[in-house]
């Protein structure tokens, strides 16, 4: 092996999808003393544990790994596993007042020439800012903001999780018509037509800065963007936390983009493009489990972790606004600002969110402020985030979205209107895909919020706002008048795109397990909407106490007490014998523990409940070859493929197997069957380019298809690494440019160097350096 990849590639070839959230309880640690088309996340899906990672060489590393520089110290509280936000699952405060230059105006006409900039809070529910009733001081920006324009009282959302609800601020549908209806399995369909891609085809410059993986532009939410900027790109800046009970004191990094980067990012944004109209949305994710806010924010609000994240937030806000008004753009500006779900914070037995529907995870903030606004307005009648996008274009006098559920709210804001009569809608599969009960759904039509489960429950939320008095009982007409547009609703939404379910990524997994998120992935596609509509099996309220287990086993997991988490998984494997998502959770737990024959059990049960599923495959594979039969190993993998021929695990680990014992003309082969079709990541290019770059085999080595692949990546947004740069130097030497090759290796060299690469690595790169100043190719052992 060279210092390309060794096992399983880092990203995903195969198409991707989402993970459902899991959380669980925590212990506070001690604080330290000082949220149409077309631009553009191997292996086991259990996920290996560190001391896996370190002995085995069945996760792809890429070459010259080297760890990175710690951001600002932040540290995690109230985090024992990393939370439940599904079953599961610092610059100074500005003193300007960002709003306080821009004086506000009624709506005075369609204006096209208008910059738009969205704003989402992920995981913020309405009351945790201080203009919808907050006492804690966690707003005192975005408050100022609020004043100058316009509030909306009662907005919900559509879904209780990031992808869909994102999905619905900017397609304008519901989760069940856009189709991405969870975070696992599911991607945004180009079917559908997104508020940024009729703003660019109306000559808007557009970009977006993203926070978190699941809506990275895998998820296809970067449709109609110039620049759709996630965790994908190397010049982002990732959240550092210090987990209740770690061993070590270092803070560590998760895959999430700390606020402080998505407000520098954003500030760029405005300034490249400040002499022309420009869509930036800004999505914040810190209000996300793990919450792990600055020592100063945390302070400011009483030592709430939740509500400092949210200050810290507020405050990168003010610096965008103060940024946008001293580039002179605030009088000719669009701002709105919204949540795609809030978060339990512990009412209705939910610590986080996805699970439930109640307003504390559906209802959200939405402001908008700007040249086109009313100042100082609250406007009470009841509007959904689906509402966005409809609005913004019929305020900048553009046609409007395709198919879309959602209308214009301009007439409240002008005050032809007082009650646009809005019937608000939300659903959550997650239920049902984790715990098999039925797909959990909300109807509101005025004062009345009606929840239809196998237990339905009806809230007059006039009297009732905390949903506490369920009334379903007591009033039997208004449930069954509901449930009646419930189904009404549901028969005449437009259809979902059929492409819309998709398997899932598997690095994009890893990722998403890292902040806490259970993959919830099945090969079943959900069918008929109407067929799901009919209540079957547990209510889903009678399964908190199988989400808490899972929440409190993930946080066992996370503070490394795997025995204990072990037991608590197992219990919810009892509970529910069927459903493979809470036995991979227990599998984990297992081979942390080193446990051979009841993982390997599971490992089968898993695949006998859902033939089609990658990653059991895997394992059971990865167990062979520890146990020394790698041909049974490769064997699983090859059935693996056929289950899913663009799937990552078992391609890479073909390749390294073929790789181990020599076998170039296999290793290239292997590695060549996972293009085309397959939409390979930059990692797995980088692997296939530096093989037909370096093997021995004439007949399979191409300098020149090498260089063009290697050319590619190294251009894109994570080109300046040293393992791009290893095989663009390579690529070269084999077409005979060594004096190229020279200034691709010495710079890869020197970022290793300044990275502080182990020095196995350091002297690979160097051994292919010297190979270059001999004029002599590398190749493959």
């Amino acid at each position: 092996m060279s210092l390309q990849t060794s096992a399983m590639g880092n990203s995903a070839m195969q198409k991707p999808g989402h993970p459902a959230i899991l959380c669980g309880n925590s212990t506070r640690i001690a604080p330290p003393d000082p949220c149409r088309k077309r631009p553009r996340y191997n292996v086991d899906s259990n996920r290996q544990s560190t001391a896996e990672k370190r002995t085995t060489r069945w996760i792809m590393k890429t070459k010259f790994q080297q760890p990175r520089t710690p951001g600002q110290r932040r540290w995690a509280g109230c985090l024992g596993s990393i939370a439940l936000a599904w079953l599961v699952l610092v610059i100074a405060g500005c003193s300007e007042d960002p709003a306080d230059t821009r004086s506000g105006g009624g709506p005075t006409g369609a204006s096209g020439d208008l910059n738009v900039i969205v704003i989402t809070l992920d995981t913020t529910r309405a009351d945790a800012l201080g203009s919808y009733g907050q006492e804690r001081p966690t707003t005192p920006n975005l408050d100022r903001a609020a004043a100058k324009g316009a509030r909306f009282v009662s907005c919900t959302t559509s879904a209780p999780s990031t992808l869909p609800g994102h999905s619905s601020i900017f397609t304008g549908k519901h989760p069940h018509s856009h189709g991405a209806r969870a975070n696992s399995g599911h991607v945004l369909s180009e079917a559908n037509q997104t508020l940024a891609e009729v703003l660019k085809s109306h000559g808007y410059a557009t970009g977006a800065e993203i926070a978190a993986p699941v809506i990275g532009a895998h998820t296809k939410l970067d449709q109609g963007f110039d620049v759709y900027r996630d965790l994908k790109f190397g010049d982002i800046e990732k959240k550092h936390v210090t987990f209740a009970k770690q061993a070590e004191e270092t803070p560590t990094e998760i895959p999430e983009r700390d606020a402080s980067d998505i407000t520098k990012h954003g500030i760029r944004f405005l300034q490249q493009h400040r002499n022309e109209k420009f869509f930036l949305w800004l999505h914040y994710f810190d209000a996300h489990q793990p919450y792990s806010p600055p020592l100063q924010h945390f302070q400011q609000v009483g030592g709430s972790d939740y509500h400092g994240e949210i200050r810290y937030i507020d405050e990168q806000i003010a610096r965008v606004l103060t940024e946008l008004d001293g580039l002179g753009l605030t009088e000719r500006t669009l701002v709105v600002l919204t949540a795609d779900h809030g978060e339990g914070r512990g009412q209705h037995s939910e610590p986080t969110h996805v699970f439930f529907v109640y307003d504390t995870t559906m209802r959200v903030p939405l402001l908008m402020w700007g040249p086109e606004i009313p100042a100082g307005i609250e406007i009470e009648s009841p509007v959904r985030t689906i509402d966005i996008a409809p609005t913004i274009l019929d305020l900048l006098g553009l046609p409007p979205l395709d198919i879309a559920q959602g209308v214009s709210l301009r007439p409240l804001l002008t005050g032809a209107s007082q009650d646009m009569e809005l019937v608000g809608y939300g659903a959550s599969i997650d239920p049902y895909t984790v715990l098999g009960t039925s797909i959990i759904r909300f109807l509101r039509v005025g004062r009345w919020k009606y929840i239809h489960k196998v237990n339905p429950e009806l809230y007059d939320l006039v009297a009732d706002p905390d949903e506490t008095n369920n009334l379903a009982a007591a009033e039997p007409e208004i449930v069954q008048r509901m449930q009646l547009q419930l189904r009404d609703l549901i028969a005449t939404a437009p259809p979902s795109p059929s492409d819309s379910q998709q398997p899932i990524d598997e690095e994009q997994a890893a990722q998403l397990e890292a902040l806490g998120y259970i993959v919830a992935e099945s090969s079943e596609k959900l069918g008929d909407e109407l067929s799901l509509l009919e209540l079957t099996g547990d209510d889903p309220n009678d399964k908190v106490e199988d989400m808490k287990l899972i929440a409190a086993g993930v946080g066992r997991m996370k503070s490394k007490n795997y025995a204990e988490a072990a037991e608590l998984f197992r219990t919810v494997v009892d509970h529910n014998p069927n459903k493979a998502p809470t036995m991979l959770k227990l599998i984990e737990a297992l081979k942390e523990l080193g446990e051979i024959d009841e993982r390997r059990n599971l490992l089968e049960r898993v695949i006998a409940i859902d033939p089609d599923r990658v990653s059991p495959y895997v394992s059971l594979a990865q167990m062979s070859f520890e146990a020394g039969d790698a041909p049974a190993a490769e064997q699983l993998l090859e059935v693996a493929l056929e289950k899913d021929p663009c799937a990552i695990s078992p391609r890479a680990t073909l390749a390294y197997l073929a790789d181990l014992r020599k076998d170039h003309q296999r290793h290239v082969a292997v590695l060549r069957g996972g293009l085309g079709d397959c939409n390979p990541s930059d990692e797995f290019l980088n692997n296939y380019a530096y093989a037909i770059a370096t093997t021995p085999r004439d007949d399979d080595r191409d300098g020149a298809e090498a260089l063009r692949i290697a050319t590619q990546i190294t251009r894109g947004p994570k080109g300046d690494r040293p393992d791009f740069l290893d095989t663009l130097a390579a690529a070269y030497a084999e077409t005979g440019d060594f004096d190229r090759a020279i200034i691709a290796s010495k710079r890869g060299l020197v970022l290793l160097e300044s990275k502080g690469a182990s020095k196995e690595s350091i002297a690979e790169a160097q051994a292919h350096l010297d190979s270059f100043e001999s004029k002599r190719p590398v190749r493959a052992n």
